[in-house]
């Protein structure tokens, strides 16, 4: 048979278009790390929980300009982050906080350190095949390691890091296994440092009230300032005391905090171990305006007219103990000074997982003046971990929010009249009409926010809106600044999946590089 070259030229066709679409059948766009191993460094990890590109945006206006840059704006790498779960399109606080410290996308409804909801969760390896998350083989290899939060400890964004169980609400339980392991790894020991709330959950039940002149581990220093709830543990333990039997400092007032910054700040050898707990429960206050002016957290020493508000929505009210609890920020910078310390003596970079808990709740509150401070809060968590940064170069900052909480937008509103309502889903028909209130500066019915200047030096009003109280998919971008941050746009600039948050930070720690998990379910143990 005679082939001729038109033949030829059609038979080639054929082929190349058969191999065009095998390829493309097989490139499932995920992206894959190159190289086995990597320069290792120190990872921190921030979680501003909550934070869409619609929070980051109300907070450059309202905080530093429309046309300035926030230090959030300022970090060099960017990727879109899908934040999806094994069963449900949007993250959840437990199950995404799982996802970033194990590697594998988890049931988004239950899990915490592990994949499921109570009685059926199943306990699960890790991508890098060790039984526990990223921060567990890191302290069990010698690594220091650290968590702050402006929640409490037990919140899943730092405590799923550290605990396993079937259920989020499990405060006490979560807080045991800080302390003495996990169930099977009895004898694990805590992070170098802890600061965050949640004294409650280290003492038991009945525990009394510390006074100005009389503080010790036998009081309770914090009650809630909503619920007046206090300490809650029914086993009869006090953490407290056991944490400082293991050759932990206690601090849980400003005073303490500002003493033990003082020591660390002048002895540069001075690394100890930290447990700071600075509310009963969460150090913010995460209820409406309304509720708050209602229930008397109002500062007087703090101008109404002040954009800082005088609305309390952390620690609680003028002379009391937990009043000007230290900020995120703050207690990011201290437990940095002293994991480098740490670093340096053992020879092995740090984790460090700092999580402001405080924009989620606000948000999923619709609580607007605390939404935007939290966010403050967290530029400024990332502001001090940048200057770090730069005087430590083997240094990852990576963030990433799991979701977008109430779906905050921001409205233009004229400056002279207080907020009212925007008309959601008009039929035509008036009686139908659904009117959904704003917030201005103390809730409903209250003055717009203020910018500060634009370019042009001019200050203009808004109004916050909301797509309601649950956290939503949103718009969530990942951003990084320092070692490997560059995989952000090499590797991860079309998709940054919430598994990829471990293997960025896995990479970076260890120096190992690992194959992406998506479309596989964690392995059980």
């Amino acid at each position: 048979m005679f082939v001729g070259k038109r033949t030829l030229g059609l038979i080639g066709t054929v082929t190349l278009l058969i191999a065009t679409v095998s390829v493309a059948a097989a490139d499932t766009g995920i992206p894959e790390l190159h190289g086995s191993r990597r320069p290792t460094g120190n990872v921190i990890f921030i979680h501003p929980d909550g934070a869409g590109l619609n929070h980051w945006s109300a907070a450059r206006i309202y905080w530093y300009g429309p046309d300035a840059l926030s230090p959030w704006d300022t970090l060099p790498e960017i990727a879109a982050y899908r934040g999806h779960m094994a069963d449900i399109l949007t993250g959840t606080s437990n199950g995404g906080a799982t996802t970033h410290a194990f590697g594998y996308k988890v049931e988004g409804l239950g899990s915490f350190g592990k994949d499921g909801d109570g009685d059926a969760a199943r306990s699960i390896l890790a991508l890098s095949g060790y039984p526990g998350s990223i921060m567990r083989e890191a302290i069990n290899k010698g690594h220091p390691a650290a968590l702050v939060n402006d929640g409490d400890i037990a919140e899943p964004g730092t405590g799923a890091f550290v605990s396993e169980v079937g259920n989020r609400n499990l405060d006490n339980e979560i807080v045991r296994q800080i302390l003495d392991g996990r169930p099977g790894f009895e004898g694990e020991q805590p992070p170098h440092v802890i600061l965050a709330g949640g004294e409650s959950f280290f003492l038991p039940r009945g525990t009394p009230q510390c006074t100005p002149d009389n503080i010790s581990l036998d009081c309770h220093v914090h009650r809630d300032p909503i619920t007046g709830a206090g300490p809650s543990r029914e086993d009869g333990r006090n953490l407290l005391k056991e944490f400082e039997a293991k050759g932990y400092v206690i601090v849980r007032t400003r005073a303490e905090f500002e003493a033990l910054r003082e020591r660390v700040n002048s002895d540069r050898h001075y690394a100890p171990n930290v447990l700071g707990l600075f509310a009963a429960d969460d150090i913010f206050n995460d209820v409406p305006e309304e509720r708050l002016i209602s229930a008397g957290l109002v500062d007087p020493s703090i101008d109404p007219n002040d954009k800082r508000t005088n609305l309390i929505l952390f620690g609680s009210q003028p002379g009391t103990l937990g009043y000007n609890p230290p900020t995120a920020a703050e207690m990011t910078d201290l437990a940095l000074t002293i994991l480098q310390r740490c670093s340096r003596q053992v020879g092995k970079p740090f984790i460090m997982v700092a999580e402001t808990e405080s924009v989620d709740n606000f948000g999923n509150a619709n609580n607007a003046i605390g939404t935007l401070t939290g966010l403050k809060h967290a530029n400024d968590v990332i502001e001090t971990a940048q200057r770090f940064q730069q005087r430590n170069r083997k240094t990852l900052i990576l963030t990433a929010a799991d979701s977008d909480a109430g779906g905050l937008q921001v409205g233009a509103w004229p400056a002279d009249r207080n907020v009212a309502t925007y008309n959601n889903n008009p039929t035509g028909e008036s009686t139908q009409n659904v009117l959904s209130p704003l917030d201005g500066r103390y809730g409903r019915n209250s003055p717009p926010f203020l910018s500060e200047p634009d370019a042009y030096g001019k200050r203009m009003a808004f109004a916050v809106s909301w797509g309601g109280t649950p956290d939503v998919s949103g718009g969530i971008n990942s951003r990084a600044q320092g070692l490997n941050s560059a995989e952000l746009r090499r590797t991860f600039r079309g998709r940054f999946d919430n598994t990829d948050v471990y293997r960025l930070m896995y990479l970076t720690l260890f120096g190992k590089v690992l194959p992406s998990s998506v479309g596989q379910t964690a392995p059980s143990r």
